[in-house]
Order: structure tokens, then sequence, then C-alpha cells
């Protein structure tokens, strides 16, 4: 079966953070994540919030590894810091630990289940582990949460396809063009575009008798 490649592109704070490529064509994600009013609200939460901010920074220069050491300085001072989790289970994944990532997201999850980017991130990563059912779930959650997340209906698509439900993928990739090209993303409903028309060559070809 075709096999496409995963990209990740990740949101946070309004700065993008790195396009890490995986393995499964443009299973794109864009994470709008932000720092919660709640945190603040615990105490004294300003040591750990900056060594989240040089997690992320050195996450962003290319310093994997040092950025989880960061992450694991702000958990020791804040074990219930939802978005560390997060952060770091990117981190992890970037370096090739799947299953530590899966970890930090669900814990990210059972500390605060409403943030779409966070399902969209482990489904991905369950699709990379071949848990693809367990990737809809996740990529389903997304969009129950955010129904206009056209990342999380492109990811379904691609994962669709892997399951061999090619009306299921066209139609969620279609969603996702239009919803990019409303944003007026163009790259991205091109690159959406481009997937749909791979997917579709094959019927073309069998019903021409080629």
């Amino acid at each position: 079966m075709k096999k496409w490649k995963l990209t990740i592109t990740t949101l946070i704070l309004g700065t993008i953070l790195y396009s890490p490529k995986v393995s499964a064509k443009n299973l794109a994600n864009i994470s709008d994540f932000r720092i919660k009013s709640a945190l603040l609200a615990q105490s004294d939460p300003k040591e750990a919030i900056v060594y989240f901010h040089r997690g992320i920074n050195r996450h962003t220069s290319g310093d994997t590894k040092g950025a989880i050491e960061e992450y694991n300085q702000a958990l020791q001072l804040h074990p219930n810091f939802p978005e560390v989790y997060y952060k770091r289970g990117i981190s992890r994944h970037k370096l090739g630990d799947l299953k530590g990532a899966i970890l930090d997201y669900n814990k990210a999850i059972s500390l605060n289940a409403n943030y779409p980017g966070i399902y969209n991130h482990r489904g991905f990563t369950r699709h990379n582990l071949g848990d693809l059912k367990g990737a809809i779930a996740d990529f389903n959650k997304a969009l129950s949460l955010n129904p206009n997340f056209p990342e999380a209906y492109q990811n379904r698509g691609i994962t669709r396809n892997a399951l061999g439900d090619k009306q299921g993928a066209i139609t969620d990739l279609t969603t996702a063009a239009n919803l990019f090209k409303e944003q007026k993303r163009i790259t991205n409903y091109q690159e959406v575009i481009d997937l749909i028309q791979k997917i579709k060559i094959p019927d073309f070809f069998k019903k021409s008798g080629i």
C-alpha cells in the first residue's frame, strides 16, 4: 500500500517550532497551544515557565536532548504542567522515542483534555506505531474539540487511506483543502490537492483499462 510521509508543524505562542518528517506523507499538524491562565494561578509557577520556554528555544535551535532536560527541570518544579508534558512528547517523538511521546501525551491529556493539538500529535504518533484505528480515534477527538482544524482532517484522511478507505480519505482531504483555502494557506491547500490527485490516479487507470 502507498505510504505517505508525515510532516509535523507545531505552533506555540504563535511561533513555528519545527517541521520534522516522520513516516507517512504529510500527516501535518498545527497545534494552537497557549499557556493557560489557570497555570498562572498556581503557586509560584514562574521558574517552571522559564524552564519551559528554555526548552522550546533549545528545541527550536535543534538541541532536542537539551530541550528535554529543560522540560524535566520544569516538571520537577511543577509536576502538573500539561504544556510541558505535551512539548516533551514532541521532543521525544523527534528523537524516535514514540512510546515515550505517547506517555507524555497521555499525561498531558489527563491534566487537561481540551487541547485538540495534543490529540492530533498523539494520533500521528499512533499512526507511526501502526495503531491506525487509535490514530483515527485521536483525530476524531481533535475535530470534536475544533471542527475547523484542517490538519486533523488531512491527518485523518491519510490514515483512512492507509486503512483502505479511499473514499473517506478523499472526503477528509477535500474538507482539509477547503479549510486551508478559506484560511488563505495556499501552500497547504495545494499540497492536499496533490494528495487527493495521487489517491485518485489508480482509480483513473482502472476505469481507463490501462
